[in-house]
């Protein structure tokens, strides 16, 4: 690596890293919004926002690293222009595909990140976030009564006042599901309502040398109502009323409940189908063609990025970071709407991706050639200026039209 390319791989690096970090941070502050409201109820709040927002890390990354990459490309080579150090470099007898290398470089490592990233990271992180979403909401008894608000829990749902200061909580409202059988023994579901002016949480005690920890809920000074088949049926007032409050946290399914928590190991293994029977083989076949055409993307970018970041002239223009992220995302678009087809089964899954993944490499091959082999201004020097004069024909041809059309005033 001579002197030049270490020059550039710095401050590509830079550039790139800077933006991965930023765009991780834009990308996740509309979804700590959401985690935050989430782990409201939660008993340990700051470790499970903590553990839900690592397990999205991968996610976002899948979506930065791309962006960074063209973005970051794109404003190196703009300045490297800016600064006349690529004219000086053309000028010395250096080509552009040699300035490219460190950006093909640094391409070829975050394509191997992102391979690792997409294919193993993302799924077991999507996985994780979903099974700490689960226990979230599966939080203990007490921690929802002392809300204040109302919370479900299973097939319950209950209510309860502020704390007082003696400790005990109330009014209190429970209202669950009910299963019983009518007089001819068919059965029937219903609802019943507890009502009652306050309450007491205590914990259980050791039970055969094992302590339980869940809570118990004593209601004082309480009616009863049970309704089946819009019907009372019963109800009872009582003095005193045990509640066992706490519901057994179920233990969350295995991994690989869709294509997304699977590996991509996983995915072609079970490339045939054979592996389980969850998925379906082509959302199988069309989650690993977009995982791998992720990764090529990566290597096609600096061909790209490199010719919109070139300016010459006194007069450098810089729209190419405008036309990069319009162009990546209508391609990030484009990818999805081809593997919707493929799982669909409408298209063979691995025509709806390296079908346009094959049109982006003849395009990024056309763009950089041109650029660096052939003599001219800049593609989007040249477009500008082709729109430019499209802008004035059309122009011209409007004044000319209403003018022709304008009608002759008396004198």
């Amino acid at each position: 690596m001579g002197r030049l390319n270490r020059y550039i791989l710095k401050k590509a690096s830079t550039s790139v890293g800077g933006l991965v970090v930023f765009a991780c941070c834009v990308l996740l502050m509309e979804r700590l919004l959401r985690i935050f409201e989430i782990v409201t109820n939660s008993t340990n709040p700051a470790s499970d926002a903590t553990n839900m927002i690592v397990n999205l890390l991968p996610y976002y990354l899948g979506m930065a690293v791309p962006m960074a990459l063209l973005l970051g490309t794109i404003i190196t080579v703009d300045r490297l222009s800016k600064s006349s150090e690529l004219t000086a470099a053309l000028g010395a007898g250096v080509s552009l595909f040699h300035m490219t290398k460190p950006f093909l470089w640094l391409a070829i490592f975050l394509a191997g990140l992102t391979m690792f990233i997409e294919g193993y990271m993302q799924p077991v992180g999507r996985y994780n976030y979903r099974q700490v979403l689960h226990v979230v909401k599966q939080q203990s008894f007490t921690a929802a009564l002392r809300e204040g608000t109302f919370t479900e829990v299973l097939d319950r749902t209950f209510f309860a006042g502020t704390d007082s200061p003696d400790g005990s909580i109330g009014p209190i409202f429970i209202y669950e599901m009910v299963d019983d059988v009518n007089a001819n023994g068919e059965p029937v579901k219903g609802y019943r309502i507890t009502t009652a002016g306050k309450g007491e949480i205590t914990i259980r005690d050791k039970v055969d040398n094992a302590k339980t920890g869940a809570p118990v809920l004593n209601l004082a000074e309480g009616r009863g109502f049970q309704v089946l088949n819009s019907t009372l049926s019963g109800q009872l007032e009582f003095g005193e009323l045990t509640v066992a409050g706490a519901t057994s946290e179920t233990e969350y399914r295995v991994r690989g409940d869709d294509e997304r928590e699977m590996t991509s190991l996983e995915l072609f293994a079970n490339r045939k189908g054979s592996a389980t029977s969850n998925i379906d083989q082509n959302t199988n076949n069309a989650a690993l063609h977009l995982r791998v055409s992720k990764a090529v993307l990566l290597i096609l970018l600096p061909f790209i990025a490199v010719p919109f970041g070139l300016n010459y002239g006194r007069n450098p223009s810089s729209a190419g970071i405008f036309v990069g992220v319009v162009f990546l995302v209508s391609l990030q678009k484009a990818l999805e709407f081809g593997q919707s087809l493929g799982a669909a089964g409408k298209i063979p899954p691995w025509l709806g991706i390296w079908g346009i993944i094959g049109v982006v490499a003849i395009f990024a091959f056309f763009l950089f050639w041109k650029s660096a082999y052939k003599m001219g201004q800049p593609p989007l020097t040249s477009f500008s200026h082709w729109v430019g004069h499209i802008k004035g024909e059309l122009l011209g041809a409007l004044k000319k039209l209403t003018r022709d059309r304008r009608i002759p005033q008396d004198v």
